[in-house]
Order: structure tokens, then C-alpha cells, then sequence
């Protein structure tokens, strides 16, 4: 996955940086990221979902208590 994470950096550097910058900072705000931030419902409703593009996705888990986030899906669209 980590392959996957660098091509996209590299395909699309200025969205990634600023959704590193997000992660950073409010990875659970999905009301400041003009819908391309969602939280997913259902089998998948602990997980965020990133639109890098039209294809591609990145997919997180956030733990508020410990300050963690941890991406576990990062390629095109499943």
C-alpha cells in the first residue's frame, strides 16, 4: 500500500499535500473539505474516505484517543 500512497503523491502532489495536511490536523472534519472527505456507513462505518480523484480513494481509520490515523486502503476506486 505504501507503493500505492507515493504514486498517488506523485499523480496528484498538490491534493495530497493538503490531505496530509488535513490528517495532520482535522482528519474527522468532514464539513470543511468540500465533500471529498466523507465517513462511510454500514460494514464500513469507522472508516473515512478520501476522493483523490475520480478513481482513486484513500481510505482511513482515526483513533481520537491516542491521536493516530491509520490509512488502510489507498488505490483506485474498490
Amino acid at each position: 500500500m505504501l507503493e500505492r500512497w507515493h504514486a498517488l503523491e506523485d499523480e496528484y502532489s498538490e491534493d495530497m499535500h493538503w490531505f496530509k495536511n488535513f490528517l495532520k490536523q482535522h482528519p474527522t472534519n468532514t464539513h470543511i473539505t468540500n465533500g471529498k472527505v466523507k465517513k462511510l456507513k454500514g460494514d464500513l462505518k469507522n472508516i473515512y474516505q478520501y476522493d483523490v480523484s475520480y478513481k482513486d480513494r484513500v481510505r482511513y481509520i482515526v483513533d481520537k484517543g491516542n491521536r493516530i490515523v491509520k490509512v488502510v486502503f489507498a488505490k483506485g476506486h474498490p
